[in-house]
């Protein structure tokens, strides 16, 4: 099997990342765990009594909601009218409406900590210890697999399409779906490469 350049495997890899993970409204997020990057700033946050570190993860729109209802928070734990649990849980709802609102995605509540993807689990690690290497080459494999399972199905179902209407049916859904994924990937490349050019600092004149 022809395996994909190495030059090419860390933007294919972001490519299937961007397809399986974008769609945040849909799909199974992980900033709205108890041990998601979220929450897990926000317990700092409290425990250091400044709001600052949590401002990244909301638009400058909702600053000042998210100053007040940290303020707040902070007064009700002094008060001790409730459990620090239920005073700190509320303000985690809060802040990850705010910061889902802002991706586009709907709130349905803080999820409890384990429910993370493992792919979004080996991302996080693969950013803290500043190397995607293996991350990168794992992906790009699954997208590889991924192409050549559709582009197999639809060349069987392709040798029969003519045989009856249901199976010229099938073969169109294999189609459909091995060109839509094929033309995804590349319009996401595509867009991945103009982001990185655009990052690109100009050289430096004497």
């Amino acid at each position: 099997m022809k395996t994909l350049s190495k030059s090419k495997i860390t933007l294919i890899a972001g490519s299937f990342l961007f397809l399986n993970l974008a769609y945040i409204g849909s799909a199974s997020a992980h900033c709205d765990g108890m041990d998601g990057p979220v929450i897990v700033t926000a317990k700092s946050a409290i425990q250091n009594r400044d709001v600052t570190p949590l401002l990244k993860w909301v638009p400058q729109s909702s600053e000042q909601t998210i100053k007040n209802a940290f303020a707040q928070t902070l007064a009700e734990r002094v008060s001790g009218k409730e459990s620090a649990d239920v005073v700190d849980n509320r303000f985690f709802s809060t802040l990850v409406k705010i910061h889902r609102e802002s991706e586009g995605a709907a709130f349905t509540g803080i999820k409890p900590a384990g429910h993370i993807e493992p792919i979004v689990l080996e991302a996080d690690a693969a950013l803290k210890n500043k190397n995607v290497d293996h991350l990168a080459e794992a992906i790009a494999k699954k997208v590889e697999l991924a192409i050549r399972d559709k582009f197999e199905k639809a060349v069987h179902s392709e040798k029969y399409a003519e045989q009856s209407v249901s199976q010229g049916r099938e073969y169109v859904s294999d189609y459909i779906q091995y060109v839509h994924f094929v033309e995804e990937i590349n319009n996401i490349s595509s867009q991945s490469e103009k982001h990185g050019e655009s990052h690109v600092k100009p050289e430096h004149k004497e």
